[in-house]
């Protein structure tokens, strides 16, 4: 496949790289732009109700996939004439509660399905976890962890929140008659910009990546050819909070034989800091003590990490799993060097892929709760999947196996079931990584003992045209997004609370937010006026005054109930801390 490759638009991604010792993700912290109204859909664009950066999912009062269908949200809506348990050919159930909803259970009894009086719905995994809510023109879908992501598509923008500042709004734009897509990425109280062209694949509408600028196709061939001699270089993060978490999931090579392996640690460790940020804005990494060690054996545990405890015991992340990273990166950088016309503007897409025959690896770029043997687990930032047979024509899932997860995450050697977009994006996340990766092997020849690229290699940069005809960016995005978070998540807490209603034939709904006991009784009632959480209160106290919550995590020595508004710390079963 022919991909471009591009380095960050912005110039103060270079002190960002300084201070995090070569090894940002390129987040750019650019001065304030004018807000522009976002530009028609070109002519040639892909007919679609929405547009979407991955799999379009019809709007809020829309029918969706499964409704009306045995086992589906929505099933059999109609039940009995007198609102009673209705049961469908395949073993699933589906029964109206007090509140007026629906309720529809698998045959084995878990909650699959729910929709609410108002059209709102929700999905549930195996374990009785809400998977996804839909409703108010909003997507809400829970990843492992606590993550959540909050998707909203109007008038052909997409808004994508992870909340704490963090996610993107993309606006389709056009030039020269085709269609493009402008993504601005708000992280660190700054944004970046990228780059991405639609196309259809399966049936599925996906974005694919694009490069803002191009390099001589020479500078990708010296990254693509072995180095004279392998080169030790000292990344200098083991002292950072993302390496005292994952420094025993990951190691970097000792030795660097070409640019290829360099730029896959770049890639690696740029990940696990999005895993980091995402687990702290979720409230489970900002613990110092909850860090990670690697014991002897094949997954993670809790414990003290001390950056002398990554002798005592190999990485999870195998060399093996590292080298094939390194040869996915050597393929696209090979690709890059036969680029002859940088304005042809050729995307990263999954059918040019996977048409090769050979099995490619993926990294994942953000948490995700998959499927694995009929069962629900989750995949974090930084994870690695194989695909070894393309997806069938009809499919819009991919199956994959896991080369190398954190605890907690689906066990390595799995088999899991991702969704094309999702697949799509991991590709871009490669990519865009890459590209990064050379921005700063070019903006910084030599720099820490690496070998500095032949002059010839890193002159003669383009920018992208279709680049400067994008849309400018929002600077005030990172506050929408909160906001847009903030209501996904009141979304979400009404619609499970909807669901956990008692049915009409008097059994309490097992489904729920949060891992606690099933609920085979109304939560207690919560008092009128102000509700005070004192330290020292106990789990139990805390409910009866501020309710169940909506999410609990569970850590070795501490338990956090998440609500809405705030954060409760429970340290031996006693309130420690509010938030």
């Amino acid at each position: 496949m022919t991909i471009h490759r591009k380095f960050t638009e912005h110039a103060s991604v270079i002190a960002h790289w300084a201070a995090i010792v070569l090894l940002s993700s390129a987040v750019c912290f650019a001065a304030p732009q004018k807000k522009t109204a976002a530009a028609k859909p070109a002519a040639k664009a892909p007919a679609r109700p929405a547009a979407s950066g991955g799999v379009h999912r019809p709007a809020s009062g829309a029918a969706r996939p499964g409704a009306g269908k045995p086992g589906g949200m929505g099933a059999n809506r109609g039940g009995r004439p007198d609102g009673g348990l209705a049961r469908h050919p395949d073993g699933s159930m589906t029964s109206r509660n007090a509140r007026g909803g629906e309720m529809t259970r698998g045959r084995d009894g878990h909650v699959a399905g729910y929709r609410d009086a108002h059209g709102n719905e929700a999905r549930f995994g195996h374990n009785g976890h809400v998977r996804e809510v839909h409703g108010n023109g909003m997507d809400v879908r829970r990843g492992p962890r606590g993550m959540r992501r909050t998707v909203v598509e109007r008038g052909g923008e997409r808004r994508v929140a992870y909340g704490h500042g963090r996610g993107y709004i993309s606006r389709p734009y056009s030039w020269h008659g085709h269609s493009y897509y402008s993504r601005t990425y708000y992280r660190h109280g700054g944004y970046y910009r990228g780059y991405y062209h639609p196309y259809y694949y399966h049936g599925v509408y996906l974005h694919g990546y694009m490069p803002a600028y191009y390099y001589p196709p020479v500078y990708y061939g010296w990254a693509y050819n072995p180095w004279p001699a392998p080169v030790a270089y000292a990344w200098g993060f083991g002292g950072a909070p993302w390496y005292g978490v994952y420094g025993a999931y990951f190691a970097p090579y000792p030795v660097y034989p070409s640019a290829a392996y360099w730029i896959a640690d770049y890639l690696i460790s740029a990940s696990l800091q999005d895993a980091y940020a995402a687990g702290v804005a979720a409230g489970q990494a900002a613990d110092a003590s909850a860090h990670l060690r690697q014991p002897r054996g094949p997954h993670l545990v809790f414990a003290s990490y001390s950056p002398d405890d990554n002798a005592a015991a190999p990485p999870v992340m195998t060399k093996a799993v590292k080298d094939a990273v390194s040869e996915e990166i050597s393929r696209e950088l090979a690709a890059s060097q036969k680029v002859q016309d940088p304005a042809d503007g050729v995307t990263a897409n999954l059918s040019t892929l996977l048409a090769d025959g050979q099995p490619h690896v993926f990294v994942v770029n953000t948490g995700l709760t998959v499927d694995s043997a009929g069962q629900d687990c989750g995949i974090t930032e930084g994870d690695v999947l194989s695909l070894s047979t393309p997806p069938a024509q009809d499919a819009a899932n991919a199956d994959l196996q896991v080369l190398a997860s954190k605890q907690g995450d689906c066990a390595t050697g799995a088999s899991v079931s991702v969704g094309l977009d999702d697949l799509q994006e991991m590709h871009n996340h490669l990519l865009s990584n890459i590209d990064n990766a050379m921005a700063q092997m070019k903006d910084h020849p030599g720099q820490g003992g690496l070998p500095a690229p032949p002059a010839a290699a890193i002159q003669g940069t383009t920018q992208a045209p279709y680049a400067a005809a994008a849309p400018a960016a929002d600077p005030n995005g990172a506050t929408e997004l909160d906001q847009q978070a903030d209501q996904g998540a009141q979304l979400e807490q009404q619609v499970v609370a909807d669901a956990n209603a008692p049915d009409d034939s008097g059994a309490a709904a097992p489904g729920g937010g949060a891992p606690a006991a099933p609920a085979a009784a109304p939560a207690p009632a919560r008092p009128a006026g102000p509700i005070t959480i004192a330290l020292g209160q106990t789990q139990e106290e805390v409910i009866k005054g501020k309710g169940q919550p909506i999410n609990i995590v569970k850590f070795p020595t501490k338990t956090i109930f998440i609500y809405p508004d705030m954060k409760v710390i429970f340290v031996k079963g006693k309130v420690s801390d509010v938030q």
